[in-house]
């Protein structure tokens, strides 16, 4: 099973040509598009999606993702074997939060972190295993689908390349944790329009809440689901709820967040919590 994650868009074809590279080398393989709908050269947007989205897959499923606003540069190209699935992409990130479910301090400000003990990575060096010529600017077609589905075939990592202890890493956007609450911002909108944040499930739990702020908007409580109404108010026009990612999040129902507070990721959010009763 290849898993397919890309900034292509749907309009051209690049998507459906590294399909056909790929059954050429194994007509056996199956395919899924976890989304080819990245914003162009957005390597942090794809991150995000690559991390909470791959442990839904298999423990034998391959993910090519391609985001790479630097391809043919010196950027290495990479494989990173995981518990959880194997990745090829480029060596520029884009494997972050990946990485982080692994790392023992996932808040480091570093541009390198060390591949930790139970991940495997290999800098792809070996062009056997490319499709030939290579393009300077199609990768996706000429080395990371090739490699991935000669991993398929069962090639050993070895032979694809060289092993590597370092990995390209984009530090995770820091939240800011206080006795009166927690701050952060939004790192992600969906279709939808929702505003997803920085601020994990875990670090609302325990605490009453007192209202959630964003760019100068109060929500008064949390709701659990996107048409959540409190008994005998009127529905809302935005409300604040844990989304599926695990992560506060920020919406209009049966609308746009982004669109109704022209916010988008970078956009500043704070949560707050009543004093405890004494």
């Amino acid at each position: 099973m290849l898993v397919f994650t890309t900034d292509f868009g749907l309009s051209d074809s690049y998507t459906g040509v590294m399909k056909g590279v790929a059954l050429g080398i194994n007509p056996d393989l199956r395919f899924i598009d976890l989304t080819h709908q990245i914003a162009p050269q957005n390597v942090a947007q794809g991150a995000f999606a690559l991390g909470v989205s791959y442990r839904y897959f298999p423990s034998n499923a391959i993910h090519v993702a391609v985001v790479d606003p630097g391809v043919g540069t010196s950027r290495r190209p990479i494989l990173l074997q995981t518990p959880h699935g194997s990745f090829v992409a480029p060596d520029n990130g884009l494997l972050s939060r990946v990485l982080s479910d692994y790392l023992p301090d996932p808040s480091t400000s570093l541009e390198t972190v060390e591949v930790p003990p139970v991940l495997r990575a290999f800098h792809l060096t070996n062009p056997d295993y490319w499709r030939h010529p290579v393009s300077s600017t199609f990768h996706g077609r000429d080395v990371f689908t090739p490699v991935a589905a000669h991993l398929s075939l069962g090639v050993a990592p070895e032979s694809l390349g060289e092993p590597t202890t370092e990995l390209e890493w984009l530090p995770l956007t820091p939240y800011r944790v206080t006795p009166e609450g927690v701050g952060g911002e939004i790192i992600y909108c969906d279709v939808y329009g929702n505003l997803i944040s920085n601020i994990p499930a875990s670090l609302l739990e325990g605490g009453e809440l007192d209202e959630v702020r964003i760019r100068g908007r109060s929500i008064r409580r949390l709701s659990a689901t996107f048409l959540d109404t409190a008994v005998g108010a009127s529905r809302p026009d935005l409300v604040a709820l844990i989304g599926s990612h695990g992560y506060l999040e920020i919406a209009v129902p049966s609308g746009s967040a982004a669109a109704t507070l022209s916010a988008g990721p970078g956009e500043p959010v704070a949560v707050t919590f009543l004093p405890p009763c004494v």
